[in-house]
Formats: structure tokens, C-alpha cells, sequence
């Protein structure tokens, strides 16, 4: 994603953890040192990869990408070193690896930590030597390549585990770039919605200019598991939905809806009257209806409160169906059903 006309992708957001790593890339952009970048999935580690390599003197060479979970075991090697012509069934011309298409630039290892042991050791190979053999040939090549591998795994456990080489993981992780997850990014979920808000909105042809307050609230409550990458593909699904010029909550994924359904806040306020006593009202905040914007899921909402109650009775009643049916003045054959309908008890 880029700013202010620069073709060049950058990481968008201004909160401390951004700016952060956004300093300890530009220190490192200008070395050939190898780095590892870890973060959870959808948090932007090839876009970090990308912006070190634009950012240093290999800019106008080879970046390639390469991930390293989706090569079959039994075609990784050719993958990354080539092969000669006849060297395995199926090798009916030679072809040059991936390394030797990043020659003189970056070959980024997306989720390095997926590689099986034997591959391991022919990449520490490669690195710590610096040259690469292709499969069926008996001659070594020569590369000048950076490598930037990443991975959402945590290689000390793996190394802990036998399943990844302790020594390829220093040889990698010579400097460590840590991406971080959006719920810890606070402003920038936001100014990352409206950036794809724009986008989307430009790309299907539509005047969408902004999200309403309850969506705004939904955004930045929202723990995003799956991090930029699910953000991103919230604002589209909602540009392609909303009719209105404003997006609703309406036009949110179920997931989200579901989560500002079951924050159930409980407020406390002690009335104090003649007889002493004292009130606590609990409030659960739903969307107002707003049919200029189309259609409302009124099932699905319904479906959504009746869980939420059921679950704050069962977890007050400690599990127990009896006492929570009375909590909710229903009786015990009703909790029942409405626990199998909502496929929250699967007992006979």
C-alpha cells in the first residue's frame, strides 16, 4: 500500500509499534544482512520483505517470493535449486531455481518454518556457502542473494521440538523484524479501513465516503484474528453489500456482529432508598434498524441476543441447565431446545 503518490508499497499507520518496525527497516534496508521476520498470518510480513528490499541498493534487482508451505516435498528442491534436463520423471528441459532467479536481489522465504529437515540443510548449505547445486548436476553455481525469510511459527519451540535446524535458524536470524498484530495497532485499524474503504469503493464503482459510529466502534473493538488481512476483506465484503453511502453494521461480517451482540456490559449503580436497597441494570447494545440501507437480518440478531443470554446464565448457574432455565424463566425442556437449536449442547 503506498502514500502520497510513492509506487513503492509501505506499511499505512502511525501507532508506536508501526513506527517501530518502520525505523528498524529503514537501519537495515541499506545492509545485504539476512533477516527474519515473524508476526502472526496477515499481519504483512511480505510487505515488510518487499519494503527492505525498495528501500536498499538492491531495488532495481530480483525480488521473489517464495512460499515455502505450498511446494510438494518432492519438488521443493527442484524449486529452489533447478534441475537438469532427465534428472527425475518429468525434468524434460533444465530449469533454473529460485535462487538463481534472485541473483543479485532478495528471495523472501515466506513461512520458512514449513520447510521439511532435508530441505533445511541444503538451504544452510546454500547460505553459508554461497552456491547451490541443481538437482542432477554434479557442478556448483555461485549466488549473490539476500535472503529474508518469515514465518508465523516459533522457531525456538520447532528447534526445542527437532523439527527445525538450530543452526539455520541463526544463519537466518541474523536481525529479527517483528510484525505487529492489528489489535495491538489502536488508530491505525481505522485509517487502514478507509484506506480500503477508498479502494474497494473505487474499484466496484461506488460513492461510499465513510463508516457509521456503531461500525467505527465495531472496527476498533474487534480482536482481528486474522489481522490486516481480514480487515481488509471485512471493507470489501461491506463496500459490496452497503447500498447506502455510509457503511453500516449491517453490512459487517456475522463474526464481528456477533461480537458487539455478546459484549454484554453490565452497569452498577447503587440507589440507596428508604429500605437500603441497591439496582444493577444490564444492558446489552444492539444496532438500531436502519431500513434506508436495505434489508435487516432479524433472525440472525434474534438468534444472536437468545445465545447471548443463555450463555451468561449458563456461565452464572455455573453449567447448571435447571438453574439457568430459572434464571431465564423459561422451563428446563426449553433451555434444552434452544440449546440443541443454537448447537450449543449436543447431548441426547
Amino acid at each position: 500500500m503506498s502514500r502520497h503518490g510513492d509506487p513503492r508499497p509501505t506499511i499505512l499507520g502511525s501507532s508506536p509499534p508501526v513506527k517501530a518496525m518502520i525505523a528498524l527497516i529503514n537501519r537495515v534496508a541499506a545492509t545485504k544482512t539476512n533477516i527474519l521476520i515473524i508476526g502472526e498470518s496477515g499481519t504483512g510480513k511480505e510487505l515488510v520483505a518487499r519494503m527492505i528490499h525498495d528501500a536498499g541498493p538492491l531495488k532495481d534487482k530480483p525480488f521473489i517470493p517464495v512460499n515455502c508451505g505450498a511446494i510438494p516435498e518432492n519438488l521443493i528442491e527442484s524449486e529452489m535449486f533447478g534441475h537438469r534436463k532427465g534428472s527425475f520423471t518429468g525434468a524434460v528441459s533444465e530449469k533454473i531455481g529460485l535462487f538463481e532467479a534472485a541473483q543479485g536481489g532478495t528471495l523472501f522465504l515466506d513461512e520458512v518454518g514449513e520447510l521439511p529437515l532435508g530441505m533445511q540443510v541444503k538451504l544452510l548449505r546454500a547460505i553459508q556457502e554461497r552456491v547451490i547445486r541443481r538437482v542432477g548436476a554434479n557442478d556448483d553455481i555461485r549466488i549473490d542473494v539476500r535472503v529474508i525469510a518469515a514465518t508465523n511459527r516459533d522457531l525456538e519451540i520447532a528447534i526445542a521440538k527437532g523439527t527445525f535446524r538450530e543452526d539455520l535458524y541463526y544463519r537466518l536470524n541474523v536481525i529479527q523484524i517483528k510484525t505487529p498484530p492489528l489489535r495491538d495497532r489502536g488508530p491505525d485499524i481505522l485509517l487502514l479501513a478507509e484506506s480500503f474503504l477508498k479502494k474497494f469503493s473505487t474499484r466496484q464503482g461506488k460513492k461510499l465516503e465513510a463508516f457509521d459510529k456503531d461500525t467505527i466502534h465495531a472496527l476498533n473493538t474487534h480482536p482481528w484474528p486474522g489481522n490486516v488481512r481480514e480487515l481488509e476483506n471485512t471493507i470489501e465484503r461491506a463496500v459490496t453489500l452497503e447500498n447506502s453511502t455510509t457503511i453500516g453494521l449491517q453490512s459487517l461480517p456475522p463474526s464481528i456482529l456477533s461480537g458487539q451482540l455478546q459484549t454484554v456490559e453490565t452497569h452498577a449503580s447503587v440507589e440507596k432508598n428508604a429500605r437500603g436497597g441497591s439496582g444493577t441494570e444490564h444492558e446489552i447494545r444492539l444496532p438500531a434498524p436502519d431500513f434506508t440501507k436495505g434489508p435487516i437480518q432479524l433472525d440472525e440478531i434474534i438468534g444472536l441476543v437468545e445465545k447471548t443470554y443463555l450463555l451468561k446464565a449458563l456461565e452464572h448457574s455455573e453449567g447448571v441447565k435447571k438453574t439457568a432455565a430459572e434464571l431465564l424463566g423459561i422451563t428446563f425442556r426449553s433451555i434444552r431446545y434452544r440449546l440443541k437449536k443454537l448447537g450449543l449442547d449436543s447431548s441426547d
